[in-house]
């Protein structure tokens, strides 16, 4: 096998344990049997139904909004500025109250990550970096990229509160809409129908 070709491997391996992290959890031991989420909860149902369905429309607004400031030669100040407006009126228009919609999407990256925290992935993704940066198959320039991604990854996790420091309501929530919410991030701007072709193939 070419050293190109065990690259590419290599490659398309470290994005597959990327990958598993978001698709491959156990949840035993996260799920109750019950229909309602536990108390206390500072999250309902409805909302993170509503976060899933409204927040790509936000986006998709804000990156409309400013492709159209970029064109004119917009700042970079006045592009965060053109986001945080189209988002805000976006969301109010879809019925949120001021600012929540917002803290919910942050809200729920932060869980996420904090459920990442205590998964198996987690600590094979740990393991499998410290045994890649011994591998000299594969270019200095793939492997350092390759290796900040994870790192990145790894500590975005790791700094990520004990699943202890929030109500429980809300762990069992984000672990109920997890495959969701990750199928709306990384579904955003593709065509209909691409992440269910993605997973036939």
């Amino acid at each position: 096998m070419s050293k190109g070709l065990f690259a590419f491997f290599i490659s398309l391996a470290v994005s597959a344990l990327i990958a598993v992290l978001a698709f491959g959890l156990d949840w035993d031991g996260f799920f109750s049997d019950t229909d309602t989420a536990q108390t206390p909860s500072t999250m309902s149902t409805v909302e993170v139904e509503k976060i899933i369905k409204d927040w790509p429309v936000a986006i998709a607004a804000t990156d409309q909004a400013l492709k159209e400031y970029r064109a004119i030669g917009g700042s970079r100040g006045g592009e965060a500025a053109v986001s945080r407006g189209v988002q805000a009126n976006m969301y109010a228009r879809q019925g949120w109250v001021r600012g929540r919609a917002e803290f919910m999407i942050s809200y729920l990256f932060m869980l996420r990550n904090s459920i990442l925290k205590y998964s198996d992935q987690h600590r094979t993704l740990g393991y499998f970096m410290e045994h890649y940066e011994q591998n000299s198959a594969v270019s200095v320039e793939l492997k350092s990229w390759q290796i900040d991604q994870i790192d990145q990854l790894l500590k975005q996790i790791n700094k990520a509160p004990d699943l202890s420091e929030y109500p429980p309501g809300d762990v069992e929530l984000m672990v109920r809409y997890f495959d969701r919410f990750h199928a709306m991030l990384v579904g955003y701007g593709r065509p209909p129908g691409f992440s269910q072709r993605q997973a036939s193939r």
